[in-house]
């Protein structure tokens, strides 16, 4: 199988409730899956039944990102890497996450009965600093403004390769298949004897996707810093603007508060998550100008 054109990049919000699960929205989780490679950010309870619903695969999982140490974002964390181990794991993990997730994790695998047989590698985040997760994928952490410390983290690819021009690549008699993925990564070819590069196929390189996520925190210039660099925004919507009193109590935000984020910042796409289990209804997805607004629910799958 080869690829032509964009390589797509889905977002799964397999847990949108805040504090306790309901029976329609569980504790938080988010994955991003690109090129068949998944990054999970915060683990809820039960994020792994979420997992298996979606039919995500647990052999691709690269990173896990923690924003903060409540509860709600880090009950499944120990039973995921659990099944990991279980399901014979080999390669590397790594775990982002604020001060102390490196004790956490360490403490409760004293008392798990089995070890983890692959390896871990835990980053215990500092503010501003660029990580570069894998070849092509980077994050950075923001500190956010929320009752203990907590993290946003500003998810991004490189810039892509250039959209595949098929009519040159049949001139220069190239085969379909794997060698037209080969260009599309960046890689010269040999065909026939005559070398042939990426550039002769490919146009202009695209902008890579950049994916904000902020959760648990209530309006801050972080915030703000995260929003103005995304093109896909997920943001904590936990509250209705008639209960922000509430919001400002517990340091969220409403929807109407992130939306206004979004919109300042021309964010392309919101995407609200992490609501108070006090609202049963499911919300409405619509277009405020040019910014498209997703209320998510779990389980939903969104295409970029």
């Amino acid at each position: 199988m080869y690829l032509i054109g964009v390589i797509l990049i889905e977002i799964f919000t397999l847990g949108t409730g805040s504090a306790v699960p309901s029976l329609i929205r569980n504790h938080s989780s988010t994955a991003i899956r690109k090129e068949g490679d998944i990054y999970l950010f915060d683990c809820g309870e039960a994020t792994q039944h979420q997992i298996q619903k979606v039919k995500l695969k647990h052999s691709k999982f690269k990173a896990v990102l923690i924003s903060h140490l409540h509860g709600d974002h880090i009950f499944g964390l120990m039973g995921f890497l659990s099944t990991l181990s279980l399901n014979g794991r080999q390669k590397k993990l790594k775990i982002y996450g604020p001060e102390g997730i490196k004790k956490y994790i360490k403490f409760n695998l004293k008392f798990i009965q089995g070890n983890i047989i692959f390896p871990l590698e835990i980053i215990e985040v500092e503010c501003m600093k660029e990580y570069q997760i894998d070849e092509n994928v980077y994050v950075k952490p923001f500190k956010l403004d929320h009752t203990i410390k907590t993290f946003g983290y500003l998810w991004w690819e490189k810039d892509k390769p250039g959209k595949f021009n098929l009519k040159k690549a049949e001139k220069l008699d190239i085969p379909p298949g794997p060698l037209y993925s080969k260009l599309q990564r960046g890689k010269t070819i040999t065909v026939n004897g005559k070398t042939i590069k990426p550039d002769d196929v490919l146009g202009k390189p695209r902008k890579g996707k950049k994916i904000g996520y902020v959760l648990d925190t209530q309006p801050c210039e972080s915030a703000e810093d995260i929003a103005a660099e995304s093109d896909v925004l997920i943001f904590d919507a936990t509250y209705k603007e008639e209960d922000k009193k509430y919001a400002r109590r517990g340091k969220h935000t409403t929807q109407q508060e992130a939306i206004n984020i979004a919109k300042q910042n021309e964010v392309e796409k919101l995407i609200l998550t992490h609501f108070s289990q006090r609202y049963m209804e499911k919300f409405k997805n619509y277009f405020d100008d040019y910014l498209e607004i997703i209320y998510a629910y779990d389980c939903m799958k969104i295409k970029l």
